[in-house]
């Protein structure tokens, strides 16, 4: 099998529009989670949302920002970064082995609300407009950018609920394993979707409730006072290419991809089994170790902060790698959960980590449940070296998946 080589990376979320940003919110622990009192005002318990701002849409080309959601907006200037990040040439993406895999959970749902209400309104689909289909289907993202970078390989979108980020980053590493591609653009994005998706969530019960007035304080991942997460926006790109394809252009790798694995829990549509979680990270972590790493140093946890899923997590954590060194911390409560893009930022956040040799912890844990204990909790910025690191999503439905990273 080829090997995989991440040579560009892209953001734009709650802690920041950039790499740059991201990385110092990871340092310093600043958190884009924010108060909206209109949640209140509908009526909905959680108040609180993880909030993309500041973003600047001048560097996205007017043509093309009038043909995209915001969810499309999101994913194009994280894909503008990540480009620029690996310095790849644009006669290269216009090669047909050069594929764009981005996904998302509920693609351009702020165009389909608006579609309704102007419908409702004035009783005429011609006021529609004529990109309202672009902008609202699932594909939003990708079809919008191969199109403008000429891309002629793989480009669509995959969907697996909160796992969606990991998933595509995974499907993109198979597709150049595999030699179908020797470049492959993935990642996720997430436009706002409170208004829509949270009076669901809400009314599940899995958001935080209890600090509405202290935002940053709201996802408590493995606490004793956890409650849930909050709803956030947000996109994470990386370019992914083969080795050889790399060394060919001398490019300057971040990190390998070693190992990807997926699953379904089969059993539960809503909470994921601990068992199943446990064979997903241990096949995972078997792949990995076929390709060289002795150990992992560091996982990025899912931390949904729920009462349900984070036993089960660390659960399976600890039986995988029990007995092992690696530290284990959520980047979540600083960014909010970003849904469908979830996976893609925290592997940024992991692969940034992995670069700059620390670990940011797990915001809000301030004293450990007795149901979470069993792997080593980071609770305070530490340095040092991360050869090999573990990103994990779960999802609903039953879905879960990681990705292995190590040094070049």
């Amino acid at each position: 099998m080829k090997r995989v080589l991440v040579t560009g990376m892209g953001a734009v979320c709650p802690i920041g529009n950039s790499r740059s940003e991201v990385l110092h919110s990871l340092r310093t622990g600043r958190s884009g989670i924010v108060h909206v009192p209109e949640m209140r005002d509908l009526g909905m318990r959680c108040h609180v949302v993880g909030a993309v701002n500041g973003l600047d849409y001048k560097q996205l080309p007017k043509r093309l920002k009038l043909n995209m959601s915001e969810a499309a907006r999101y994913a194009a200037i994280a894909c503008f970064e990540a480009i620029d990040h690996a310095q790849m040439p644009s006669e290269l993406l216009c090669s047909q082995k050069t594929g764009i895999v981005i996904g998302s959970s509920y693609g351009g749902i702020s165009e389909v609300s608006r579609a309704a209400r102007m419908l409702q309104r004035h009783k005429r689909p011609a006021r529609l407009g004529g990109v309202g289909l672009v902008k609202s289907q699932h594909s939003t993202a990708p079809a919008s950018l191969a199109a403008w970078l000429g891309i002629r390989g793989r480009a669509y979108s995959m969907c697996s609920s909160f796992c969606t980020g990991t998933d595509c980053i995974g499907h993109g590493y198979e597709l150049i394993t595999r030699g179908v591609a020797d470049v492959c653009l993935v990642g996720a994005t997430e436009e706002s979707t409170w208004q829509q998706i949270g009076p669901y969530l809400d009314k599940e019960g899995v958001l935080s409730t209890s600090f509405n007035d202290r935002p940053d304080q709201a996802i408590r991942p493995y606490d004793v006072r956890r409650q849930g997460f909050a709803i956030a926006e947000g996109a994470a790109v990386l370019v992914l290419e083969s080795s050889e394809h790399a060394e060919r252009r001398d490019a300057s790798p971040i990190a390998e991809v070693v190992a990807y694995n997926a699953a379904r829990c089969g059993t539960n549509l809503f909470c994921a089994s601990p068992v199943a979680l446990a064979k997903c990270l241990r096949k995972a972590y078997q792949d990995a170790r076929s390709r060289g790493v002795a150990n992992i140093d560091y996982v990025n946890t899912d931390g949904i902060a729920t009462h349900a899923n984070d036993p089960v997590e660390v659960q399976a954590l600890a039986e995988v790698l029990g007995g092992s060194d690696a530290l284990v911390s959520s980047t979540k409560p600083l960014h909010g959960h970003v849904l469908g893009a979830s996976g893609a930022v925290e592997a940024v956040c992991t692969l940034l980590m992995m670069q700059e040799s620390f670990i940011a912890p797990t915001a809000n844990l301030e004293e450990v449940d007795l149901r979470c204990r069993g792997v080593r909790h980071v609770q305070a910025l530490t340095s040092g070296t991360i050869n090999a690191a573990m990103s994990l999503s779960l999802g609903a439905g039953g879905t879960m998946a990681c990705l292995v990273f190590k040094l070049p």
